[in-house]
């Protein structure tokens, strides 16, 4: 089979497509993570759904509540996870990062738990690689309309909320002195990030979901500091790495989404070169140019000094 052949086939279209959705999520949600660097955030409220998905297989197999899916479970822990480290930020002392990790921890354990108990002779889970490192494979019509659904409310919101985001992510006391509730914003802005993850984790698991999430947005970071920019140069730059990773997995056949994370890392490594080399010839052209800079002061004072000297020979 070459690749058009590979193309014309609805499982690899799905893949596709939901690759893209999943770009444009993670290139205007990960520039509020990048920016407000919320990394640790992701990352606890993406381990916490692998309880959802858990809690999710149970109960369809010990209950027989079909419509409970996996991706609902994992919609649910993940919206809770990013309500209560919200509600923890602005009424507890607890710290942030200790938040996080005790989330983290309790949503891996509980998703291992349920999944230990799921009666399997009703339904068969996914296998701990597909729901951890992902399997874009798997992604059916039903689950491509969703994750094309909420690609479209998740952008309609930020384009309501740009301003009052764009205020908060840059200046919080700005924010609240401008009458922004900033608490029911942050609220928003936490759960748009759990959702994203879930939409996500479709495509690259819930470990890698970080990987997608930042990285396109911090390589756009080397070229644009302006928000909507980032946004728009973390989409393309995500979707051109995603695709091409896509491409390489099929022609390999190597696993979607390690790939296309792979791919993601090896262009942030190329980034970072190509910024450092940048950096280090305009310090060199900056230096050139100052030590240029006195040879020309010299020689006037010289002038000066110069005629100082004709003058006052004059004078004698």
């Amino acid at each position: 089979m070459d690749i058009w052949d590979y193309l014309s086939i609805s499982l690899i279209q799905n893949m596709f497509m939901a690759t893209v959705c999943a770009c444009i999520l993670c290139g205007v949600i990960g520039t509020y993570v990048v920016v407000n660097r919320m990394v640790a955030v992701t990352g606890g409220i993406a381990h916490t759904t692998f309880g959802g998905i858990g809690f999710s297989y149970y109960v369809m197999s010990v209950f027989l509540v079909g419509w409970f899916t996996p991706m609902l479970g994992a919609l649910l822990f993940g919206v809770v996870s990013a309500i209560i480290m919200t509600f923890c930020k602005k009424i507890s002392d607890l710290r942030q990062d200790t938040l996080i990790g005790a989330l983290w921890a309790v949503g891996m354990a509980m998703g291992v738990i349920f999944l230990c108990f799921m009666d399997r002779s009703v339904i068969t889970p996914s296998s701990y690689e597909s729901i951890l490192f992902g399997n874009v494979l798997f992604v059916s019509n039903l689950t491509l309309m969703i994750i094309a659904a909420v690609t479209v409310v998740i952008l309609t919101a930020v384009a309501l909320l740009f301003r009052d985001l764009q205020i908060l992510t840059f200046d919080e006391t700005h924010a609240k002195i401008s009458g922004i509730n900033v608490f029911w914003l942050n609220m928003v802005l936490y759960v748009m990030v759990a959702v994203t993850c879930v939409m996500v984790a479709n495509v690259v698991g819930i470990i890698m979901i970080i990987a997608l999430m930042t990285i396109p947005v911090a390589i756009s970071n080397f070229y644009t500091y302006n928000l909507k920019g980032m946004m728009i140069v973390g989409t393309v730059i995500s979707m051109v790495l995603s695709i091409l990773g896509l491409f390489l997995a099929i022609g390999f056949d190597s696993p979607p989404g390690a790939t296309v994370v792979l791919i993601i890392g090896i262009a942030l490594i190329v980034a970072l070169c190509i910024n450092y080399l940048s950096k280090r010839s305009s310090k060199k052209l900056e230096k050139r140019s100052r030590s240029e800079m006195p040879v020309v002061k010299e020689t006037n004072s010289n002038v000066v000094n110069e005629s100082n000297v004709k003058f006052s020979s004059n004078k004698k």
